[in-house]
């Protein structure tokens, strides 16, 4: 860490713009995780399974290329520092190329559409790590202190949950026929100032607390011994990474689910399906409510009880809800709000959001934390290739999640279209989305539970065997 940078306080200004920033990146996880396979399935006419391939076959790209982003991040030096040249660059060719993906010619095959979309979302998956490698390294250069970092990532939170919403909540409406009826690019040129307004603000604000001087050049398998020598990092990866791969699920499916409500309703008409999208953005809105309204929870309980155990019970909590979540839906038949079942599922939609603001918070919390045992043993500096290793399981998940749901979704029937999905899909069809969304999930909730316990102290008696 640069000396710039020492002391135990950051100022507030820096903590808030350095948080800022997952207000743009979010724009793209939004981008990626909902709305790709959905423009693939519902817009482009791309059979499920294969829109399953392409969009984990681009996220597997990630997979690769973040490691080696942070080894990198951590070998550049000059003036501007390690990580801010990636993150102010990156900012600009992701907005560009989140534009380029959606500006498919409307005469393209199906099969020429997909390698269109495969081909830039690609480019745009690189533009992204290019920012989320270095940004996150960031994280532990410009504090030493647990609690602050604790603080920023719950300034972070709160900015990524007002880059869902904007994104997540508004994007259905731009580009439905009965709304403003933009195609794809057009509306996401919406959100390019955004991603560059809010990340070059991070960027610039934290200048100041750079480091501008190389790490001592290691080879990068160095740089992975590191990681895996710290086994309690390596676990806490691998189960955030399984419960990634259950909450893509949920992404993954919200437009279907979406328009499957049109439909189910009988929406009809400009009004009707307006309102409907309406409450669709209503419904998405209160979810953000809820994650942003917990962080205070999240982080509070993470000074009195500590950061592992808020995190388990936070787990745990999200399971409870997603599951009764379900026998909602599935007492009532629909799909989400709209239905006589409206007041409950208003509920479990905030409650679902204050049980992903821990998913969100903690671990990116206890990251930086875990990070430091390696600083401290290591004889060169580690923090870009712990934050590319650390996004590895989530990538897997991410990259997991679409595949097996293209995968699922064919395997019980569901037609794509070219339309927006104005299909009416077979009664399994519906119902294998609805436990998709909520039941999977919730199992994998479950599971990682336990897991993390019994493979977190086995990680910490080895550490401490082998001091």
């Amino acid at each position: 860490m640069s000396d710039a940078s020492a002391g135990p306080r950051l100022p507030l200004s820096v903590k808030a713009a350095y948080g800022l920033a997952d207000m743009g990146i979010n724009v793209f996880v939004i981008f990626k995780g909902l709305l790709v396979f959905a423009f693939l399935v519902q817009f482009s006419g791309v059979d499920p399974r294969l829109a399953g391939w392409v969009t984990s076959a681009v996220l597997v790209i990630d997979v690769i290329t973040d490691p080696l982003m942070g080894w990198l991040s951590d070998r550049t030096g000059g003036r501007f520092g390690r990580r801010h040249p990636y993150i102010i660059t990156g900012a600009v060719l992701m907005a560009v190329l989140m534009i380029v993906t959606f500006a498919v010619p409307a005469d393209l095959s199906e099969a020429a559409s997909a390698i269109w979309v495969f081909f830039f979302f690609a480019l745009g998956s690189i533009a992204f790590t290019m920012i989320v490698i270095p940004y996150g390294s960031l994280s532990v250069e410009l504090t030493d202190s647990p609690q602050e970092r604790a603080t920023m990532t719950g300034w972070r939170m709160a900015a990524a949950g007002i880059g869902i919403l904007l994104t997540g909540g508004a994007f259905p409406i731009l580009i439905n026929p009965n709304g403003l009826a933009l195609s794809h690019a057009m509306a996401m040129t919406v959100y390019a100032p955004i991603v560059i307004a809010t990340i070059w603000i991070a960027a610039f604000s934290t200048l100041g607390h750079r480091n501008t001087d190389p790490v001592q050049a290691v080879r990068f398998s160095q740089q992975v011994g590191a990681a895996l020598r710290n086994r309690r990092f390596v676990v806490l990866t691998l189960i955030y990474g399984v419960q990634t791969f259950g909450i893509a699920f949920i992404t993954l499916g919200i437009p279907f689910a979406a328009a499957e409500l049109i439909i189910s309703t009988g929406a009809t008409g400009a009004l009707a399906t307006v309102w409907v999208l309406g409450s669709f953005s209503t419904a998405f809105a209160l979810f953000i409510l809820g994650s942003m309204l917990s962080q205070v929870v999240w982080v509070t309980l993470s000074k009195v009880i500590g950061k592992k155990a808020t995190f388990m019970g936070g787990i745990v909590y999200y399971g409870i809800v997603l599951v009764g979540f379900y026998l909602v839906l599935h007492s009532s038949g629909a799909m989400a709000v709209g239905t006589t079942n409206l007041g409950l599922i208003t509920l479990f939609i905030f409650l679902i959001g204050a049980a992903n603001g821990c998913y969100q918070q903690l671990p990116w919390s206890m990251m930086p934390d875990l990070v430091d045992w390696s600083a401290r043993r290591e004889n060169f500096k580690v923090e870009g290739a712990f934050s590319g290793l650390w996004l590895l399981g989530q990538k897997v998940g991410n990259a997991l999640a679409p595949l097996v749901l293209g995968q699922l979704l064919a395997l019980y029937g569901w037609i794509s279209s070219t339309n927006g999905g104005d299909v009416t899909q077979l009664p399994e069809a519906v119902d294998a989305l609805r436990w998709a969304l909520t039941l999977i999930p919730a199992g994998l909730m479950f599971i990682s539970v336990p897991l993390y316990v019994l493979f977190d102290r086995m990680a910490i008696q080895a550490q401490e065997a082998g001091r």
